[in-house]
């Protein structure tokens, strides 16, 4: 990678991104039209700050700062009124954490690092300021919202579990992936929450694909064999 995605206190002189050597794809700061008003905001705060199974903001508290990841994997979350918890979404590098909170100015649901990550933070009260008036900014912030709502949308169909399991497994691929290769850094626990799924019916989707010579698993680490007939089992969902 071009970045180190070491904890702050082995690395103080990181001050500031590095935003022209970061291989981020996604990120504002990589658009043409909106790179030089956000890496002025991802300047203002510390940035690059590492994350491991911490929590990056609460349900409930006030917003500080829209997070672009850097590095790893940022799951979102609610807790019902039975202490269970109900996977809302996966942000991978170059998503935006904390979107769907901007018009409330409270977090709707609380973020944590499910693996080694990183976000750079652009403060709420300066991005809302500028979006006033920079159109192409606010613009680009209308676009990754629409885009979250539509693959929320995608998997809150009457799909069957192996539909939903093919496409989470091509959507995190497509994200994360490395040719055949898909590590996944959240449990099937996590992903049965987030699909809607026992974390049961998860391992046996996984079980009928190895089974069919479609893929290979060894804990997470998963190895597509025939990416060809997933697509085609998830081609409803469209994701």
């Amino acid at each position: 990678m071009a970045f180190d995605i070491a904890p702050a206190s082995t690395a103080p002189h990181r001050t500031v991104p590095k935003c022209g050597t970061c291989p981020v794809s996604g990120c504002p700061a990589h658009c043409a039209e909106t790179a030089d008003a956000w890496q002025a905001l991802v300047n203002l705060l510390p940035p690059q700050r590492p994350v491991h199974k911490h929590t990056l903001m609460n349900s409930g508290d006030a917003l500080p700062a829209l997070y672009t990841v850097r590095a790893g994997c940022i799951k979102s979350y609610t807790i019902d009124s039975q202490g269970n918890e109900h996977v809302r979404g996966f942000h991978f590098p170059g998503d935006l954490v904390g979107l769907e909170a901007l018009g409330k100015m409270h977090a709707v649901a609380s973020a944590v690092a499910v693996t080694h990550s990183q976000v750079c933070a652009a403060p709420v009260a300066q991005l809302l300021h500028r979006l006033g008036d920079d159109t192409k900014l606010a613009a680009h912030l209308l676009h990754k919202t629409r885009d979250a709502l539509e693959l929320a949308l995608a998997f809150a169909g009457e799909y069957t579990a192996d539909q939903r399991v093919a496409a989470f497994l091509l959507l995190v691929h497509a994200r994360i992936g490395s040719e055949n290769t898909l590590l996944l850094p959240m449990t099937r626990r996590e992903i049965g929450s987030y699909l809607r799924l026992a974390t049961e019916t998860v391992c046996r989707a996984l079980a009928r694909f190895e089974h069919k010579n479609w893929l290979v698993c060894a804990d997470k680490r998963i190895t597509l064999l025939n990416i060809g007939a997933l697509r085609e089992l998830a081609e409803p969902i469209g994701v």
